[in-house]
């Protein structure tokens, strides 16, 4: 009798593995541990040095630079944040991934790998968007290096900005 319950308790947990096979992967709302749910200004002071800044609509702002690098493919990859406003809990409004020597395919393959294909491309350039996010991969932004801007969908006119530059 007992082949009999472990078959059948087989089975019943291959019923329950099938549906969670089709599921579709969790959309990214940032990058690594900076998230647009969650992050503030408070963390990036903690990982970085900040200062303020003014983006290019007047907004007055944050910014964070000397957080600890990651790679992508085989490049350190310097990650800058900027935060609306100057308080500890200002919310994350910018990701923004800079690559020196940077290698355009191994940065496109990060991109469609964690994000998927993008919806528009262009010469030297990436587009990918989800429920959370928009992102912009410059590839390369200058000779060596390659820029990919992470914003909320709620920052409109920075995401045109970046969209014309």
């Amino acid at each position: 009798m007992a082949p009999r319950v472990s078959a059948a308790l087989a089975l019943a947990l291959a019923a329950v593995a099938v549906p969670a096979c089709g599921e579709h992967k969790a959309e990214h709302s940032g990058v690594g541990r900076w998230t647009f749910a969650s992050t503030t200004l408070a963390n990036g002071k903690a990982e970085g040095r900040c200062q303020p800044t003014e983006l290019s609509d007047g907004r007055k702002a944050m910014w964070c630079f000397g957080v600890p690098p990651f790679k992508i493919g085989g490049r350190l990859t310097e990650i800058h944040l900027y935060f609306k406003g100057a308080s500890d809990d200002a919310p994350l409004i910018e990701i923004q991934l800079q690559t020196r020597g940077c290698v355009e395919e191994e940065l496109d393959h990060w991109m469609r790998s964690n994000f998927g294909p993008p919806f528009e491309t262009r010469a030297g350039r990436g587009y990918w968007k989800n429920s959370f996010l928009w992102a912009a991969a410059l590839m390369p932004s200058e000779p060596g290096r390659c820029v990919v801007h992470f914003l909320p969908l709620s920052e409109g006119s920075e995401i045109e900005r970046i969209k014309q530059e």
